[in-house]
């Protein structure tokens, strides 16, 4: 739910994947590495050459860019060698359609069916500037048609990595102290995603993430695509309450959730534990809870 793996932990992961024996349709003897860089690719520089992953995903609007785009990351031969999954349009090759035979583009037109979202991809390219020029305090990338240059993003993403890092910390070492708060994941001063996970027991948190409004502080709710490590950690309901930074998160934004969050707890804690005690004492006279 919040441990990040660094990017310099990959090549041990892909040694691992690599001495799998699982086969591949395409005659290897190995396990394909996908990468899940939901957190990590606004949070970080990301060169997936470097890396040598198989797939890589994210999605842009955690870039600051429209909902409905996402990243498909892959190495070209598992490209040319993998299904489409979806059909029509361009991804046919020109003349190949047969009663018998269809035959598929070349790449990228491929994976191309059908009407692309070519608004959010536009306004994603813009997304992507406009964080440079944000980082950078003045206006040069946005609107501009020339192409990005690598040093200029690995400049700007190394800011906003260590920008995230210290305000992630700072979130995390505060609800640390605040008494009743069951935190998830590495403690302070260890590497993460820019979130914190957390709930108060007894409590669903859709009511933590209610009261947090409330209170004007955005939170999110649910098992954060992570179900099974809800499981893991023996949550009923298998869900968190989460806060999540980054590169427009400030001191100041910290400082405000970590008082809404510890107001929330003085309110829901005494109720929490009144509904415990209520139910251990319908267990313990045999009366349904």
């Amino acid at each position: 739910m919040s441990t990040l793996i660094r990017t310099d932990q990959v090549p041990l992961v892909r040694s691992v994947t690599d001495g799998s024996g699982y086969s591949q349709p395409s005659g290897e003897t190995r396990s394909l590495l996908l990468v899940d860089a939901a957190q990590l690719a606004p949070s970080s520089s990301i060169d997936v050459q470097a890396l040598d992953v198989d797939y890589l995903t994210f999605s842009f609007h955690k870039l600051l860019a429209p909902f409905g785009v996402g990243v498909l990351y892959a190495k070209e031969h598992l490209l040319e060698q993998a299904l489409p999954f979806l059909y029509g349009g361009d991804m046919i090759a020109e003349g190949q359609v047969k009663p018998d035979h269809v035959g598929y583009n070349a790449l990228p037109w491929k994976y191309s069916a059908g009407t692309p979202n070519i608004l959010g991809v536009i306004a994603s390219a813009q997304a992507l500037r406009l964080v440079l020029d944000l980082v950078a305090g003045q206006r040069h990338w946005f609107a501009n048609p020339q192409p990005i240059r690598r040093h200029a993003v690995v400049s700007a993403m190394d800011l906003v990595a260590r920008h995230t890092r210290a305000v992630t910390e700072q979130a995390v070492s505060a609800a640390h102290d605040i008494a009743g708060l069951a935190v998830y994941g590495p403690p302070p001063g260890t590497p993460r995603s820019p979130l914190v996970s957390f709930n108060v027991a007894g409590t669903d948190p859709m009511r933590i993430a209610h009261a947090l409004n409330e209170l004007s502080v955005k939170s999110r709710a649910g098992c954060h695509c992570a179900t099974l490590a809800h499981h893991d950690l023996a949550l009923t309901p298998p869900a968190s309450c989460r806060l999540s930074f980054a590169l427009y998160t400030n001191d100041d934004d910290i400082a405000r959730a970590a008082d809404a969050l510890r107001r929330v707890v003085r309110t829901i804690r005494p109720n929490s534990a009144r509904r415990t005690a209520a139910k251990a004492a319908r267990i313990g006279t045999g009366t349904p809870p």
